[in-house]
């Protein structure tokens, strides 16, 4: 960027031709020369419509007044620079020695258009359109700038090959130079899509790194209370950087509006507050790497690495470890009005859950961690990963420690045009008691279990997610003890009513499945197993309602006893008060049952009776009948012959015989 060069030169001769000739030149003359000079030396046109006026205070030298230098001929967008005054300013002592020093050098309201071509031509370099090479034209000439300022000045900028423009206005700019290829010190200010933004910093070989070459630089940005720091090397075309960082961002509105995005919403612990420290390293194609990373999410410390392609929306690879993380927030109401969660029909939030956050960024993740706290759930040691695309996340689970066991697999919230949680789940070795007392304040089931879980939840709160609740999943709990229910001391006392004190009931395994739909929870398989005593159970659980209605039907001394000893037990009530009790109305049932088939045994057995009498006395009769037909009729029935049978054979032969006599014997 020679013309930088060729615009100091030509500038500080007009001083010292106006110095010169400060009472013997006219001022319309200086300004004639200087614009055919600067023409000369840049190939762009010079125009100053206002007055030329030497000065002899507060400084020696020139003020130029309504200054424009010409843009590029195939630009469209008006002069490059135009200003309402231009003041330099020189030694007095280096000028009589014949030196050139420029002391001051001050741009009042500039308005700075700078473009490249779609073919990549630059309208800032004059060099190109003159057709020079190495030779700088007069760039060997020894310029200092003790002091050079923009006042309330603009700067547009834009790249027609990218389709980007950028603009920034209330610039205010100070640059002290002593030596153009050595170090200069910039201290700017300005607005930026409406926002604060300040850059001050030293670099060094100021006409290398406007050259295109990679320099040292140690500099701070600023935007709203966010700020930036890096110390390293740096280069301007291609933009890249390498060196040490770190970064402060406490105003996520004006992070965000630099970026033409609204500012999510973020619970603390994830972000509210951040600090990153460690390697940079910018490519000339917008990727950033960050190694030996320090994150600070608000009290949250994160260590690694951290990759980030700067695009529209930021692409963020990220390989984090962490100690102990609370991200308790992500669990409470961040509801705007009066803070609180209105309680939903079944005692769930209907606050409004705000996962706007998800849309801020993509990128995938790894995290390990020795504990993390979820508010409603507390994670020991966590490995994890993880992918974020368009507002959509997916958790990898490998490993997470929780109530005292191990959860794997896949967990997924979609922020895509609404809300919806989903999951698939196992889990091993995990308290039981610690899990649905979190979950549901119920503490009563004591022991170990392995689970599965597939399931879909969609809504704005977490009203709507509960009783919209679908799915499906498998329990199998090892041996130990449900509290508040002693079945044992029901049998042994032979109550059925019987409540102990510290009462409970040991068991071995209990196995159940389930499904979900529209936030119900049903069962219809469990199987309970326990020291002389079994158990069936079916009923519902309202997952919406907070609610339950179970029945458990249990056997004991099914081995000892015919039919073992019953006593149904119906689990009913609101989480916040479930109530075990007898199932009374079935123990009546099956006595009632038993007493029935009892009675229906003596009938049947009386019936068989009389039927036996009845049949003794038919064939009592049948034998009488047949001894007076011999006796009286002389007729012997035979084998398998019946009465009747016999009867009418022995009337027939008498009439026979009586036949014959009346025949006389024929």
């Amino acid at each position: 960027m020679r013309w930088i060069i060729r615009i100091a030169v030509t500038l500080i001769t007009l001083v010292v031709l106006a110095v010169a000739g400060l009472f013997l030149i006219p001022t319309n003359k200086i300004a004639r020369f200087a614009e055919g000079q600067f023409e000369k030396n840049t190939g762009r046109a010079l125009s100053i419509a206002g007055d030329v006026s030497p000065q002899i205070f507060p400084r020696l030298g020139v003020k130029l007044e309504d200054v424009a230098i010409s843009n590029a001929d195939w630009s469209g967008k008006g002069p490059m620079l135009e200003a309402a005054s231009m003041e330099m300013g020189v030694g007095f002592s280096a000028l009589l020695g014949g030196d050139i020093v420029v002391e001051a050098f001050d741009i009042q309201s500039p308005v700075i258009r700078l473009e490249k071509h779609k073919d990549g031509r630059a309208n800032w370099d004059f060099v190109a359109e003159l057709g020079g090479g190495e030779d700088d034209g007069g760039g060997s000439a020894d310029v200092s700038l003790p002091l050079a300022q923009i006042t309330n000045g603009s700067v547009e900028f834009v790249d027609a090959g990218a389709g980007q423009s950028y603009v920034l206005t209330a610039l205010d700019a100070t640059v002290k130079l002593l030596d153009l290829k050595g170090a200069g010190r910039v201290e700017m200010s300005g607005l930026y899509k409406g926002q604060s933004v300040k850059l001050a910093g030293v670099v060094n070989g100021v006409q290398q790194l406007l050259d295109g070459g990679v320099q040292g630089v140690d500099l701070t940005a600023s935007a709203g209370g966010n700020t930036v720091t890096f110390k390293g090397n740096a280069g301007l075309d291609p933009v890249q950087a390498k060196g040490a960082m770190t970064g402060s961002v406490v105003d996520q509105t004006t992070l965000f509006a630099l970026m033409d995005q609204v500012a999510p919403r973020i619970p603390k612990g994830l972000g509210q507050k951040v600090k990153v420290s460690g390697e940079l390293t910018l490519t000339a194609d917008n990727q950033v790497f960050l190694r030996g990373a320090t994150i600070d999410l608000d009290q949250n410390r994160l260590t690694g690495a951290l990759d980030v392609a700067l695009k529209d929306t930021p692409y963020v690879t990220a390989r984090l470890q962490g100690d102990s993380l609370d991200f308790s927030a992500m669990s409470t109401d961040t509801t705007e009005g009066d803070g609180a969660a209105n309680a939903g029909a079944g005692g769930w939030s209907d606050a409004r859950l705000d996962v706007s956050g998800l849309s801020g960024v993509n990128g995938e993740f790894s995290l390990k961690a020795n504990a993390i706290d979820l508010g409603s759930i507390q994670l020991a040691r966590t490995d994890l990963s993880g992918s974020l695309d368009r507002a959509r996340l997916v958790l990898d689970l490998a490993n997470v420690g929780v109530f005292d066991g191990g959860v794997s697999g896949q967990f997924v919230v979609n922020g895509r045009g609404g809300l919806s949680v989903g999951g698939d789940l196992k889990a091993s070795s995990v308290a039981m008691q610690r899990l649905l007392n979190d979950f549901a304040g119920f503490d009563r089931l004591v022991g170990d279990a392995s689970m599965s879980l597939q399931f879909l939840g969609v809504g704005g709160t977490m009203n709507e997610i509960m009783n919209g609740l679908k799915g499906s999943g498998r329990l199998d709990v090892g041996s130990g003890e449900l509290l508040g229910l002693d079945i044992a001391g029901m049998i042994k006392n032979l109550d059925a009513s019987y409540q102990g004190e510290g009462s409970k009931t040991v068991f071995d395994d209990i196995t159940a499945s389930f499904t979900i739909e529209g936030g119900v929870l049903s069962n219809s398989d469990l199987n309970f197993a326990a020291e002389l005593l079994t158990a069936t159970g079916n009923g519902v659980v309202d997952l919406g309602g907070q609610t339950i209605k179970y029945r458990l039907a249990p056997v004991a001394l099914a081995g000892r006893l015919k039919d073992g000893i019953r006593v149904p037990v119906i689990i009913e009530g609101p989480w916040s008060n479930i109530r075990f009790r007898p199932d009374l109305k079935a123990l009546i049932d099956t006595e009632l049952e038993a007493e029935k088939e009892k009675l229906k045994a003596q009938a049947k057995a009386k019936e068989d009776e009389l039927r036996a009498k009845a049949k003794a006395r038919e064939a009592e009769l049948k034998a009488k009948a047949a001894a007076k037909l011999e006796d009286e009729l002389g007729v012997v029935r035979k084998d398998g012959q019946s009465v009747e049978d016999a009867l009418k054979e022995g009337l027939e032969n008498k009439a026979k015989d009586a036949l014959r006599g009346l025949l006389g014997g024929n």
